[in-house]
């Protein structure tokens, strides 16, 4: 497996447990891996979900869009 690949795989598992920890907490469940952000404070809890999520996105874009220049940095 090559970098871009994992950092696909990073991206779309943080991207995919951000929304769903988003949709989970709407019907009132949660993760109970990540209870720690359920005894944040309201709005910062949210917003880690939201980061997650966003980074998830973000890892996703950049690994599908960016080309090497040369052959050492494929490595």
């Amino acid at each position: 497996m090559n970098k871009r690949n994992v950092f696909t795989l990073i991206g779309f598992t943080l991207f995919l447990i951000g929304f769903m920890s988003i949709v989970l907490t709407l019907v009132g469940m949660n993760y109970s891996f990540l209870s720690w952000i359920e005894s944040l404070p309201a709005p910062f809890g949210f917003v880690t979900k939201l980061v997650l999520m966003f980074g998830g996105m973000i890892m996703l874009y950049i690994s599908k869009t960016y080309e090497p220049l040369n052959e050492k940095e494929v490595s």
